[in-house]
């Protein structure tokens, strides 16, 4: 078989986005320890962790392209890097809208079906921001039924996502800069290797069902049988 079209590899792949997320977390989480270490109001922190998710998902976008290359899903490093920049970033500006409310002493009342609606379809669109804007990207690469990439991450990044709030029983804001920066730290290995498996291992089954299927673009006819 051609390794241009070959199911990417799962220790490639692995390997890369856990680099690209745990290296990439380490961003936002400096954002989180220079805003304390400043003191900075709730929306200035907001604000703040816009931005530097933004070098998370950069950084995220980047491990994934390269656990990609040489496979039937590669894509354009620099698309899928700025794709994933400005889903990361879009993330975070939901992800901290609680914290922010909560700095700003906003009660919300969560006996209120109206709140767990809201809080519902909130924690949606920040699951959903990374695949949706990754998937047009993907399925440019000509990977069969691209859209699957959605729901794949949004079911990856919600296992996930818990590992981040692991470190809250054990900080507050009397804790130390480098307790604060190495919980989250650790935190955030944890949800990329979780991430990155389940990922893996779907972006695999996509690509093999295709080559099963035969869910290739059709061959061109060959000279010969045009001209008969």
């Amino acid at each position: 078989m051609d390794q241009a079209r070959e199911a990417p590899r799962l220790g490639r792949w692995v390997g890369f986005t856990v680099l690209g997320e745990s290296l990439g977390f380490l961003v936002p989480v400096t954002g989180f320890a220079l805003a304390a270490t400043l003191g900075l109001e709730a929306w200035a922190t907001w604000a703040l962790l816009v931005i530097f998710g933004a070098g998370e998902g950069a950084l995220l976008g980047l491990g994934q392209s390269l656990g990609l290359r040489g496979s039937a899903a590669e894509v354009p490093v620099g698309r899928w890097v700025a794709a994933t920049a400005v889903a990361a970033s879009a993330a975070w500006s939901i992800g901290m809208l609680l914290p922010t409310f909560a700095d700003l002493g906003v009660e919300i009342d969560w006996a209120s079906p109206a709140a767990w609606a809201v809080a519902a379809c909130a924690g949606l669109a920040l699951l959903a921001t990374i695949p949706l804007l990754q998937w047009p990207v993907l399925a440019q690469a000509r990977v069969p039924r691209a859209w699957r990439w959605v729901p794949l991450n949004m079911g990856a990044w919600l296992v996930g996502i818990v590992f981040t709030f692991l470190p809250s029983p054990f900080i507050d804001e009397s804790s130390p800069v480098w307790l604060v920066f190495a919980s989250f730290a650790v935190g955030g290995v944890l949800m990329a290797a979780t991430v990155a498996l389940l990922t893996g291992l779907g972006l695999r089954r996509m690509v093999r069902g295709s080559e099963v299927s035969g869910d290739r673009p059709a061959p061109s006819p060959s000279p010969i049988r045009a001209r008969s």
